[in-house]
């Protein structure tokens, strides 16, 4: 099942449109979680000052509908709470994978990824990264 990233009321603890959600465990994850995983390929280590390149799929576990009537609206990076970059994406003419080149000039410890289902709701995931 999937997990809020913040505590909410009991009464929308099921309800995957009531806060933000992740994965605990990719291995054992449901076809619906796989879907909206927002998954980082990203550097562990990486130069201050220096550019490398991020990248962040929704549906690389699975691949998510991309229809009119359900698809991935946008995906969003964060390097801890700095925010980083953000792609919108429509239904059909294009798929929820951003590529994008970033500069890190302070230490940062993770990145988070955020990607927003049009059914869905919204889903997160981190990957550690060291500014050296």
């Amino acid at each position: 099942m999937f997990t809020k990233i913040k505590e909410v009321s009991p009464e929308c603890a099921d309800d995957i449109l009531c806060s933000i959600n992740t994965v605990e465990d990719t291995i054992h994850a449901s076809d619906l979680e796989k879907k909206h995983l927002p998954v980082i390929t990203a550097p562990k280590h990486v130069r201050k000052g220096e550019r490398f390149e991020v990248i962040v799929e929704a549906g690389k576990l699975l691949k998510h509908p991309n229809e009119p009537g359900h698809f991935i609206q946008f995906i969003e990076l964060f390097a801890d709470d700095t925010y980083l970059a953000r792609m919108d994406f429509t239904a059909q003419t294009t798929e929820p994978v951003m590529r994008i080149n970033v500069i890190l000039k302070n230490s940062f410890g993770k990145l988070f990824a955020y990607c927003r289902c049009n059914l869905h709701g919204s889903w997160t995931s981190e990957c550690d990264i060291e500014v050296q």
